[in-house]
């Protein structure tokens, strides 16, 4: 159950990076040029290349956290103080 909850929320990160960035886009986008732009058929493809680069930020976001969960432990340091002790080398 715990996979299946993790790859849940992992899709709605993935979603919501997704929306944040083209919504954030076509903001500026409709503020620079007044909301009647978005009815025009430029504003249409400057829509599509944004979810575009939308996708890619979402990918890349999600590939970070996928490799920080693939290292965790590594990155966290041993359980003990064990690897301090220079007898150890």
């Amino acid at each position: 159950m715990s996979i299946v909850r993790r790859i849940v929320f992992f899709i709605l990160q993935f979603a919501i990076v997704t929306a944040l960035i083209t919504g954030l886009c076509a903001g500026v986008t409709l503020h620079t040029f007044g909301w009647q732009y978005h009815q025009t058929a430029e504003f249409a493809e400057k829509l599509h290349t944004y979810f575009k680069f939308g996708l890619a930020v979402a990918v890349l976001y999600c590939l970070v956290l996928v490799c920080y969960g693939l290292t965790r432990k590594s990155l966290e340091g041993p359980d003990d103080a064990t690897w301090i002790n220079p007898d150890n080398i």
